[in-house]
């Protein structure tokens, strides 16, 4: 069975700025990951509640942060990264994550698509106590509280049944 040791992870706010209006810092949340010999980092970048993830094989949680994307190499390295599935679980809006969940609920990958979730959705005064359970522990290890979104899908969920 796969396993996914969490060696470390990162939060970070964009700089926002100001387009037609006021534009609000964007989420980001990377999580440095390891499965047997091979050492990743999965990222989100929530954008007006909506997760965009990558998965590279180098830290680029500082350029995330950074949002430079008048930066060609780095807008072509984030295309190249970006990912709508990760070991089977669907990756796009939360309704659709939380329902692969449903739809294979043995999927070894889901603790650690749980902690990022769970992470990126956290109050900003839980970061560093998230970060810090978390380091150095096996994903599936974890005892994790349900975020907002996870929380809002399993009450809809159960209403549905």
């Amino acid at each position: 069975m796969k396993r996914y040791f969490i060696e470390e992870a990162k939060c970070g706010l964009t700089a926002g700025g100001f387009a037609c209006g006021p534009v609000p810092s964007n989420i980001v949340v990377t999580v440095k990951f390891r499965e047997n010999d091979e050492t990743q980092w999965l990222s989100s970048v929530e954008v007006g509640g909506i997760p965009n993830y990558y998965l590279a094989d180098k830290d680029f949680h500082e350029d995330l942060v950074k949002e430079d994307f008048n930066d060609e190499e780095f807008t072509k390295y984030l295309d190249e990264h970006y990912i709508s599935e990760f070991n089977g679980i669907s990756l796009g809006e939360y309704p659709d994550t939380f329902c692969s969940f449903t739809d294979d609920p043995d999927n070894p990958a889901i603790p650690l698509v749980r902690y990022l979730i769970t992470l990126v959705r956290c109050p900003m005064e839980n970061v560093d106590a998230l970060i810090t359970m978390a380091r150095g522990e096996y994903a599936d290890e974890l005892d994790l509280p349900a975020s907002d979104v996870e929380a809002e899908f399993m009450e809809d969920f159960e209403e549905e049944e």
